[in-house]
């Protein structure tokens, strides 16, 4: 039966003050409730960084880039780059039917949901919810999906997976807003089955976090990174291509 894998992370860059990761999706960034789940900060204190200071997470499913500081000095210096966003991210997902526009911004506030089955879930909420804004660009037009470089302005949590699910093009393989929320409930208690997979083609949500750029905390100098599309999205683009 298919599951939701972990792996082990990908060391993309590593220096005295910063290291950064390709984390399979599967894996959380911080320790979970479910001891199955393996995770980030746990791998690294067996690296040696006994105080993980992550400055981007990306949710368990989500696979990807992630910057982590090695000491306080460099946590300091790009905490305050988040809060100014000058970290800049792109990301890749696979969605749900065909966009209509090749390229826009999403600029739809969001808050967390008073009436979804799931707590975390949020919506866009134009009353009670925050600014939040994500650029959208077609990568990649396939057979009844689209392929799409998303590029978030603000950081709110769930934020991508919300705005494509309010455009109506939800990420192939999402557990919350895809096309049934009660998935994850089955999935928290039963993992991957079947008849979900039959729903949602993909154990995991099909969304990957492809490149970083940001100064370094030690030189100023502007680094950029990028890690390679996962197996499991690069094979559904090639059969529904």
């Amino acid at each position: 039966m298919p599951t939701v894998e972990t792996g082990t992370p990908l060391i993309v860059f590593e220096d005295e003050d910063i290291l950064v990761l390709d984390k399979p999706g599967g894996m959380v960034c911080h320790s979970a409730q479910r001891p199955e789940y393996s995770s980030v900060a746990d791998w690294l204190r067996t690296r040696g960084v006994q105080t993980p200071r992550m400055i981007n997470r990306l949710d368990r499913e989500t696979s990807g880039l992630v910057v982590v500081a090695k000491n306080e000095r460099a946590a300091k210096i790009l905490g305050k780059a988040v809060l100014r966003r000058e970290i800049e991210k792109q990301y890749l997902a696979i969605c749900w039917g065909k966009f209509e526009l090749e390229r826009g911004v999403v600029d739809e506030p969001i808050a967390v949901s008073k009436t979804a089955v799931v707590y975390t879930k949020r919506v866009v909420d134009r009353v009670a919810g925050k600014l939040s804004a994500t650029e959208f660009a077609v990568e990649n037009r396939l057979r009844g999906y689209t392929v799409v470089r998303l590029r978030p302005r603000t950081g709110r949590a769930h934020q991508l997976r919300v705005h494509l699910a309010w455009l109506g093009h939800p990420i192939v393989g999402d557990k919350v807003y895809g096309p049934d929320e009660t998935l994850y409930l089955q999935f928290i208690e039963k993992g991957v089955t079947r008849e979900m997979l039959d729903k949602l083609l993909l154990p995991r949500h099909a969304l990957h976090a492809q490149s970083v750029a940001f100064r370094h905390p030690q030189t100023g100098e502007r680094c950029e990174f990028h890690a390679p599309m996962p197996e499991d999205m690069h094979n559904f683009i090639w059969e529904h291509k």
